[in-house]
């Protein structure tokens, strides 16, 4: 066994173009002082870009490829992934995630010091300097709509959806929340085993939210970390025309995803 291996990164992959290969390659800039393996999970994938290069990074030895012979989500997707993992923390990657060269290295250092945290997450920012609202307070189903349509610029609206999304806090000092927002966070690969990975009754949303609230049973703490930030390569979805978003598949996904959620944790 090697004592060595820290992280077990975890990219899925989805159509998502060139992204894979730009967030192999910022993990590969990184600085750190342990050993890790990249494992790469294609959800059935169809488009050649990311497919040609997740191939190439394989024989090149960059990355372990797992390929799933359908889409069998986000969380589903991950699991497959932390399946095959074998370091002492497993880190979920999204595609459209880069790290900076100190990233990795200072969440493992903060979990290595704090064994009462199950689950950390870093500053997540947008290519133009945004912070994104990744932590947040639990919720209600109201919230979510409201956030998600023309309601929340209305001014009594737009006060409850910020309180959800921890708009009062100035995101820039360690913090213990309550959900994290799943598109970079590390776990330890014990912790993760104990609540069983991924609800995989979410094909996509929620997920992460579900993931926190489970380690939180377990007695360990959701920890914001902004001592160290990423660069999210995400559009934003909130907002917009109500009529427009009843006619979006993925907003009706969202609403499934939520719907399970709160009947889980009523």
């Amino acid at each position: 066994m090697n004592d060595k291996l820290k992280v077990s990164a975890i990219m899925l992959n989805y159509n998502s173009k060139y992204f894979p290969k730009m967030c192999v390659e910022a993990f590969y800039r990184g600085k750190m002082n342990f050993d890790f393996e990249f494992i790469a999970v294609d959800n059935n994938s169809n488009d050649p870009i990311s497919l040609g290069y997740l191939d190439k990074a394989e024989k090149e030895g960059l990355i372990k490829l797992i390929r799933s012979p359908k889409n069998i989500g986000f969380g589903g997707g991950n699991n497959l992934g932390a399946k095959e993992a074998k370091a002492k923390y497993v880190l979920i990657l999204n595609p459209d995630i880069f790290v900076n060269e100190d990233s990795i290295q200072k969440m493992v250092d903060y979990m290595d010091g704090h064994k009462d945290v199950g689950i950390l997450g870093p500053k997540l920012v947008y290519p133009d300097g945004v912070v994104q609202d990744s932590c947040r307070r639990n919720m209600s189903f109201i919230d979510l709509i409201i956030k998600r349509t023309f309601l929340s610029k209305l001014p009594w609206f737009k006060k409850r959806v910020d309180r959800y999304t921890m708009e009062d806090f100035k995101h820039n000092k360690v913090k213990e929340v309550d959900l994290l927002v799943g598109a970079c966070f590390i776990i330890p690969r014990d912790v993760y085993e104990k609540v069983g990975g991924f609800d995989e009754r979410y094909f996509l949303f929620m997920e992460d939210f579900d993931l926190c609230r489970e380690i939180a049973k377990l007695g360990k703490k959701v920890v914001y970390f902004p001592h160290t930030e990423v660069t999210h390569n995400h559009k934003r979805l909130s907002g917009g025309n109500l009529f427009g978003l009843l006619k979006k598949k993925v907003f009706w996904i969202h609403v499934s995803s939520a719907i399970k959620y709160f009947l889980k944790w009523r």
